[in-house]
């Protein structure tokens, strides 16, 4: 049984986009499951816009996804993995040209001298007709007649049908005739996309090439390249690309584009090799909907041990400027824990704890409206202080039951003694439980608070 092999390979020219990631995982996913090889290579023949700083960012996007890779480039002076290198492009120039010759000898390529300007309108005009191209018939004469003029090398389109039995699309057939013969060598020696692609594939023993639909419209030109070298025809998949929540393809403008801005604003990622199946890839483009991004990331953190979410966001604290050196771990257990069923990302703990580590600077200005404003508030807080100062154990079943039985004496919902005071503790009407929260914070604290709040009520009266 022949090894699944499977590849992405991204152009290390500026962010990893998010479409890169999902070509990347659904490769991983198959090599994984079928026990194959994933192959990492850089298509980095693009020197003007190519940097190494680039390919590292490819690097640390697939590392943060947990997308390891069998086969590819080395990183930071490490040997490149694998036996079928160079996984550089720019490494393997030799070997496309040698290809190239190949298909020279073979006749099923040939020497292109027109003039620059006729290559340059080839591309702009994109409505012409096949282009003729007045180099196809030279005899073998009339080609050595051109002695060192520069050339690039085309390859000779023939007559027919070229099929494309696509796993996802289905049975795609395309006639030869709408395609010019197109070019492989760049008069400079530089591969076209085309070849490089190919040779890539073919020489790596590529099984399966997983990437977006919008190669589909290349696929028909790699397939014949494919059979004219003579390298096995690996199996296509062109899945759809992504869309934003609204329909519109995902814009490299767009904040979640780069897939490291996912891992900046603390979103998880979950095992999906089980349950991965190619047979189940839709035609239909998927579609990066915000909300149940987070709602789902939530349930997935929900699900973390309460010291594995610890130890995850407590780099996020420190580098919003928390001083949580000063608390203990133990502490630091409790804080997360009452904050983990509020957490749609990681980073969302800093919003959801600042106020543990310092008072707050000021209260919302809707909050204090609603809670702080309305008849008989300021006679609930003092209240709410009186049996604060006098609540012994400080424990949050104490606090809860002074709470209940508040509001029991009174007749009026518990919401009115919890939201005012959540406001007094924090400055915001949204957080973690109010009695747990303001168990960690201790009763100095709760109090000194409360008096604060009240001041700045007496003084907005």
């Amino acid at each position: 049984m022949t090894t699944v092999r499977t590849r992405i390979a991204p152009s290390p020219t500026g962010f990893f986009h998010i479409g890169n990631a999902k070509t990347a995982l659904y490769n991983w996913l198959l090599a994984r499951q079928s026990g194959g090889v994933f192959i990492l290579r850089l298509e980095d023949t693009d020197i003007q816009r190519s940097k190494e700083e680039y390919a590292r960012v490819v690097a640390a996007a697939l590392t943060w996804l947990g997308i390891d890779w069998d086969e590819g480039p080395g990183f930071e002076g490490e040997p490149d993995k694998g036996d079928c290198g160079p996984y550089r492009q720019s490494q393997r120039r030799a070997i496309y040209w040698r290809e190239a010759q190949r298909l020279l000898d073979k006749g099923t390529a040939y020497k292109c001298f027109c003039p620059k300007e006729e290559l340059d309108l080839e591309g702009v005009e994109k409505r012409l007709p096949r282009y003729k191209c007045k180099c196809r018939n030279l005899t073998t004469e009339e080609v050595a007649a051109k002695g060192d003029a520069p050339y690039a090398v085309r390859f000779k389109v023939s007559e027919g049908v070229t099929e494309i039995d696509d796993l996802v699309q289905g049975v795609v057939r395309v006639e030869n005739n709408e395609f010019d013969d197109f070019i492989i060598v760049k008069p400079n020696g530089d591969p076209v996309f085309h070849l490089a692609v190919v040779v890539d594939d073919g020489l790596m023993k590529v099984t399966h090439v997983i990437r977006g639909d919008d190669h589909l419209t290349n696929a028909a030109r790699h397939v014949m390249l494919f059979n004219a070298l003579g390298y096995d025809l690996p199996k296509f998949a062109h899945h759809p690309l992504v869309h934003d929540e609204h329909g519109r393809k995902y814009s490299k403008r767009m904040h979640g584009a780069n897939v490291l801005d996912w891992r900046e604003d603390g979103y998880l990622r979950q095992e999906l090799i089980e349950a991965f199946s190619i047979d189940r890839l839709s035609q239909s483009a998927a579609r990066l909907d915000l909300k149940k991004l987070q709602w789902l990331n939530g349930r997935h953190i929900r699900m973390l041990p309460v010291e594995e979410l610890r130890d995850r966001v407590l780099p996020i604290m420190k580098q919003a400027g928390l001083d949580v050196g000063s608390r203990s771990k133990e502490w630091l257990t409790r804080m997360t824990a009452i904050c983990q069923e509020k957490i749609g990302t990681l980073n969302d703990i800093v919003s959801l704890t600042n106020f543990f580590f310092s008072e707050p600077v000021q209260y919302e200005e809707t909050a204090v409206a609603k809670h702080w404003k309305k008849e008989g508030a300021l006679e609930r807080m003092e209240t709410l202080l009186d049996t604060m100062r006098n609540l012994e154990p400080w424990s949050v079943g104490a606090i809860k039951g002074a709470y209940e039985s508040l509001a029991e004496e009174t007749g009026l919902g518990l919401g009115k003694f919890i939201h005012p005071t959540r406001l007094a503790l924090t400055g915001k009407s949204v957080g973690p439980g109010l009695f747990e929260l303001a168990e960690l914070l201790s009763k100095e604290t709760c109090v000194a608070r409360m008096e604060r709040a009240i001041e700045f009520m007496t003084k907005q009266a």
